[in-house]
């Protein structure tokens, strides 16, 4: 898990009102990755219950996130974290989520645009911060940070309030202070040249755009 994520993690469980019983969606954690992905130390609610379609460590319980068998109104919070890309319809299944959530509950979401594909067990989608948007518009209340380049951004952090609650940057300070500051001080050499990371980040979008147009147009002349 991407350390972003943790920070995020940290940040929701410090600055909002988490209370149990908590889901945590997606809980499965990957071969070698048990102590990187628990979130039972961030959080630590009085009961957490690891849902996921496969069993393995980190799993309470198995559950289909698009048909939750959570009672209408019965969690307190709900984490899904790194796992929205591996979900055949994630529309639905937040729509689940804020099904399932009490009155005031909390929602707390992240996952990626700029990354490679890694099946666990399938990878489905990227998402744009207007699709994290559209994916938390169930709720009454809620935020969404991106934290990459303005066009590509690597991940995409968000939190829904199921009621009125004041959500701002300042609730996700770590979040927020990774998204200002992405690559900072980083710089790259190639031999006479050097340019920061944000920069490098956009020559390579840049050009890639353009080589791949070049290529298209040569080949609608030879056709």
């Amino acid at each position: 898990m991407r350390p972003a994520v943790n920070e995020f993690a940290r940040d929701v469980a410090e600055h909002l009102p988490i209370t149990s019983p908590l889901v945590e969606i997606g809980a499965r954690a990957a071969e070698g990755q048990a102590d990187i992905v628990d979130m039972r130390g961030i959080f630590a609610a009085d009961e957490h219950i690891g849902c996921d379609i496969q069993p393995g460590t980190g799993v309470d319980r198995i559950e289909d996130v698009h048909h939750l068998s959570f009672d209408d109104d019965s969690v307190g919070t709900v984490i899904c974290l790194e796992t929205l890309e591996h979900v055949a319809d994630p529309i639905r299944a937040v729509q689940e989520m804020h099904r399932v959530l009490k009155p005031g509950g909390v929602l707390a979401i992240s996952s990626l645009m700029f990354f490679p594909i890694h099946a666990h067990p399938w990878d489905y989608w990227r998402f744009t911060p207007e699709g994290f948007e559209l994916l938390l518009e169930p709720f009454e209340s809620r935020l969404v940070v991106a934290q990459g380049w303005e066009q590509l951004p690597e991940g995409v952090f968000g939190v829904g309030v199921k009621g009125p609650f004041e959500l701002s940057d300042d609730v996700l300070p770590r979040t927020a202070n990774i998204a200002r500051h992405w690559a900072a001080g980083k710089r790259v050499d190639f031999g006479p040249m050097r340019m920061s990371v944000r920069e490098l980040w956009g020559h390579t979008l840049r050009y890639s755009g353009e080589g791949a147009r070049d290529r298209v147009r040569g080949l609608l002349k030879r056709s």
